[in-house]
């Protein structure tokens, strides 16, 4: 690999021998070299292969500005996080979580805290993300020696969200909204006698987290089931109830986000309804 640009003394931009461009860190990395000398392999600690270009600029501003050591931490935590989610994850996690890592420990040393409004909807709604974002500040007073406020756990998992719905963070607030409110609905109309432990109602908030993700990204489910009469007259007699919880739902979303649920995603959910309503 040969470097193209330095960043700083310890990341580099450098082309590889196909000519694809990488970012590359390592302790030192960059320091007394110039453009078009080879990289020493021992001194490489990470590779950052970011397909997007405008996603790459960010990058390496994010990583001229930020300390190294925040840098190599966020990049083990976006390691972590990675092992423990199925899905694959947006690549500006790195970015927005070290750029927010950084900033809320120069905010800790000033005795600067911010409260998360979202703090009891991330926490009912989003627990496998906030416990991540726990684990985070945990790594981070280890390593660190800086103790962040709790609710910075639950801004870091607003990050994973993030990453893990391919959202932007402006979504996060009315996604989290959406959630919480069509799980209230439903918490109301089985009049508050749901079993939130069994795993039919797991996939039910995961469900609502995706419908969420579509709504927020103007993205419908194809119409496969709708489009059978026979299969739509069904369910809305069969599980007609839940068909109705639905449809308070629906009429929701409506009201608050302008935004329509199609007759395919009111059958799926309806479905998920069901499952959730036999064990009450």
């Amino acid at each position: 690999m040969k470097i193209v640009k330095i960043i700083n003394n310890n990341t580099v931009c450098a082309v590889d021998e196909k000519g694809k461009e990488q970012i590359v860190s390592g302790k030192g990395i960059g320091f007394g070299k110039k453009r078009g000398e080879a990289i020493d392999p021992a001194q490489i600690q990470k590779i950052y292969m970011i397909t997007d270009s405008a996603l790459r600029k960010r990058m390496v501003e994010c990583l001229s500005e930020i300390p190294y050591e925040h840098i190599q931490l966020t990049s083990e935590l976006v390691d972590y996080i990675s092992s423990q989610i199925s899905e694959i994850l947006n690549e500006s996690l790195m970015i927005s979580l070290s750029d927010h890592i950084s900033f809320a420990i120069e905010r800790q040393k000033q005795g600067i805290a911010f409260a998360n409004p979202l703090m009891d909807s991330i926490h009912d709604y989003f627990p496998e993300e906030l416990a991540l974002g726990r684990y985070c500040v945990e790594e981070i007073r280890r390593k660190l020696d800086v103790a962040l406020h709790e609710d910075e756990a639950g801004f870091i998992a607003m990050h994973i969200i993030n990453a893990r719905l391919h959202t932007n963070m402006g979504q996060i607030p009315d996604l989290t909204k959406l959630v919480n409110a069509c799980a209230e609905i439903a918490d109301t109309f089985y009049r508050g006698k749901l079993d939130k432990t069994t795993v039919a109602y797991e996939r039910f908030l995961v469900h609502l987290k995706y419908l969420a993700k579509r709504l927020f990204h103007s993205q419908e489910l194809p119409n496969v089931l709708s489009r059978d009469e026979e299969i739509l007259d069904f369910v809305r007699r069969k599980f007609q109830k839940h068909y109705r919880c639905a449809k308070c739902m629906q009429d929701y979303i409506l009201k608050n986000f302008s935004k329509t649920i199609s007759e395919d995603e009111m059958l799926t959910l309806t479905i998920h309804l069901k499952k959730i309503g036999e064990f009450r």
